[in-house]
């Protein structure tokens, strides 16, 4: 015999789910936010520098930063 669902414990696993995914995204956009900061800066030492490699490789995870945003 199957247990009857009812609709306010359906509401109740949807409102849950919503913030669940809320939250995720929050934080994925304060983590976006935080790495677009530093990949700045690490790019800003590799001209500096002039360190070809840690500029590619910055550069890089900016792009995918930036092109998942669109």
């Amino acid at each position: 015999m199957s247990k009857q669902v009812y609709p306010v414990n359906q509401l109740r696993v949807f409102i849950n789910t919503i913030n669940d995914l809320s939250a995720d995204i929050l934080l994925q956009e304060a983590l976006d936010d935080f790495n677009t900061k530093l990949y700045r800066e690490k790019i800003e030492e590799a001209l500096v520098e002039r360190d070809e490699e840690k500029f590619n490789t910055y550069t890089k995870l900016l792009r995918e930063i930036t092109e998942d945003e669109n």
